[in-house]
């Protein structure tokens, strides 16, 4: 249970207008409780600096007030601090974990923020069937079943997903379509599934391959391997050369994977292993990830952070980020002294309930994993300040080509996505002095206004007025909406004159603004940007042309996907728009049972009635609606 401090309101209404700095974190810290809990430093504007936690309130924040003892981030935060709030947990746990999750919402300037941290793939032996099913899956572990993971590259989830396949013929396929399937799918036709949906198994044999995958997954490869090679012998033996042939394919599937996996580190099968690097005030935590033996993948992660951070407490903050949401191996190395991270460990100890141990080797092999993540941290790094800085070089280009005075900060590219007027979809994406934004991408749906006077839905100025509105009036109304220096609308001179018109109706002139069209014949390379003034056509092979092509494919690509997703939802939801009482979750329900909408408008009604959660009532209607 997480409570909120009660007290602070009439504390901080004195406070704000007399003290800042030092004092007022000494006035608050004598009113903190001594216990588990997280506080949070705000300025003047109520925007918050900085978010910690503490085993113990009090004694965490007094230490704000030796500023001596502080870095030179952490003195010039406490100069900002006009306010302070704070929440009390019950453990420690709780208050990391309320932290990292307050540092993923809020960002603060002076917090180090693991920016690339999300949910990894497992897989998943998904037990809630008769026949287990394998899967690749992201988020909290509900289904009963076995996990194996996480697998840092989701690349090396699929491959082992396949290998899976090819080695012991699982199912893969959803419930509601093995349930329902009359002949094997494509899946046993090219040996990726032994088809238990029809029969071709029997649930002790199909329960004997999913144990065989559960030890190959947790490292006993060799065993599986012979007891193959047995069987593929034996088959041999007695003539049976077709099975012979599959056995032989199921082993090589296995070296395959083990091949393509296997690592082996001494004594230690289950570790992780991180290295950071600075250069230029910018770092890189480069992290490999090991479990049963075999290489999980491996990813750099770039930190956001303050440049004069020091590199012990961004690992510091990485380590609690990065685990908060994971189970952490029972060792992890690093390539720092592992002195200055004995409470991550601590920590780490009390959330896993076991024994983690975080080691900097000094030697042999272990040492070398750790060279080696150093350097990759250290390239990794390198390659991200190179193309930050022929970023940097194209905006600075397009500002002298367009003659924008000032830096661009933020670019903003429309486009739009429709079949035949139907499913349509506009799109904003932004790019910042940091490369792409995705955090800041739009999606709208087109409402097609009917007091509007557009006599078709097929009519791409219509919608691109429609979304520069809905995005453009929001100004008014939001005060941190962020005003774009340019905006980059995918089109031609009619797409150019929409944009002029939305500027000119909410006076933001001020704001830069192209269109970008194909050329002569639609080649890629001929394009032609429209401006207020002129038309510039770029030479084919200039980076510049290049850098806008990117933003603007960017654009089509995101149009492109939402527009599929939301025509894919779409022909789901307007077989049921008729009927009354099917929601959301029904419908959910029936296509989970059935698989597909045409098994479920020929199912009879016996088979219908078989669906539990939903009244016979309903379910006598649904069969009339598809029937009458």
């Amino acid at each position: 249970m997480i409570k909120k401090n009660k007290t602070p309101a009439f504390i901080q209404e004195n406070i704000v207008n007399n003290l800042k700095g030092q004092k007022i974190i000494k006035f608050i810290a004598k009113t903190l409780p001594g216990q588990p809990g997280v506080y949070q430093m705000e300025d003047e504007d109520g925007k918050i600096l900085y978010i910690g936690k503490a085993k113990n309130l009090s004694k965490r924040v007094i230490n704000y007030t030796s500023l001596n003892n502080l870095t030179r981030r952490l003195q010039r935060m406490v100069s900002l601090t006009r306010k302070m709030n704070f929440f009390v947990t019950n453990t420690e746990i709780e208050a990391l974990l309320l932290e990292c999750n307050l540092i993923k919402r809020h960002k603060p300037k002076f917090n180090i923020i693991l920016r690339d941290d999300k949910s990894f793939p497992y897989i998943l032996i998904n037990k809630e069937f008769s026949f287990p099913r394998l899967q690749k899956y992201r988020g909290l572990k509900k289904f009963k079943g076995d996990y194996f993971g996480p697998f840092v590259s989701p690349s090396v989830a699929d491959y082992t997903l396949i290998a899976l396949q090819k080695a012991f013929l699982l199912r893969s396929c959803p419930e509601g379509i093995f349930k329902n399937r009359s002949r094997p799918c494509l899946l046993y036709d090219i040996k990726r599934c032994s088809a238990p949906c029809v029969g071709f198994i029997d649930e002790k044999k199909y329960q004997e391959s999913i144990e065989d995958s559960k030890k190959f997954l947790s490292g006993n490869t060799k065993k599986i391997e012979k007891k193959l090679t047995s069987k593929m012998k034996l088959a041999s033996k007695n003539r049976m050369y077709e099975e012979a042939a599959r056995l032989r394919d199921r082993i090589k599937s296995i070296n395959q994977i083990q091949k393509y996996q296997s690592v082996y580190i001494k004594d230690m099968r289950n570790i992780d292993i991180f290295a950071i690097k600075m250069l230029d005030g910018k770092s890189c935590i480069h992290g490999k990830f090991y479990r049963n033996g075999s290489n999980y993948g491996n990813k750099s992660f770039f930190p956001s952070h303050e440049d004069t951070a020091q590199e012990n407490e961004i690992l510091e903050s990485f380590l609690y980020q990065f685990y908060s949401n994971k189970d952490a191996p029972p060792k992890i190395l690093i390539n720092l002294s592992n002195l200055l991270f004995k409470e991550v460990e601590k920590i780490l100890n009390i959330k896993n309930n076991y024994k983690v141990k975080i080691l900097e080797p000094k030697s042999g092999e272990k040492l070398q994993h750790i060279l080696l993540a150093e350097k990759n941290a250290l390239e990794s790094i390198k390659l991200k300040k190179s193309s930050l800085e022929t970023h940097h070089l194209a905006l600075d280009k397009l500002s002298k080509l367009l003659k924008i005075d000032q830096l661009l900060n933020r670019i903003e590219i429309y486009d739009n996505s429709h079949t035949f007027g139907k499913n349509a979809i506009g799109v904003m994406i932004v790019a910042n002095r940091d490369g792409l934004s995705p955090k800041y991408y739009r999606k709208y749906n087109i409402r097609f206004d009917s007091s509007s006077n557009n006599s078709s839905k097929i009519d791409d100025y219509y919608m691109m007025k429609e979304v520069l509105t809905r995005r453009l009036k929001k100004i008014k109304f939001d005060k941190d909406f962020i005003i774009p220096e340019l905006i980059i609308i995918d089109g031609g001179k009619g797409q150019l004159n929409i944009g002029l018109e939305i500027l000119k109706k909410f006076n933001l002139e001020k704001i830069n603004l192209i269109s970008i069209a194909k050329g002569i014949n639609r080649n890629s390379g001929r394009e032609i940007i429209h401006t207020i003034n002129k038309n510039i056509n770029l030479k084919p092979n200039d980076p510049l042309l290049h850098f806008i092509q990117r933003l603007r494919d960017e654009a089509h690509r995101f149009a492109i996907t939402s527009h599929r997703k939301k025509r894919s939802k779409d022909a789901i939801r307007s077989v049921f728009d008729d009927l009354k009482g099917i929601g959301p979750k029904r419908k959910k329900i029936l296509m989970k049972h059935f698989g597909s909408v045409e098994k479920i408008k020929t199912a009879t009604l016996q088979e219908l009635s078989k669906i539990n959660k939903i009244p016979m009532k309903k379910i006598e209607e649904i069969y009339e609606f598809f029937n009458s």
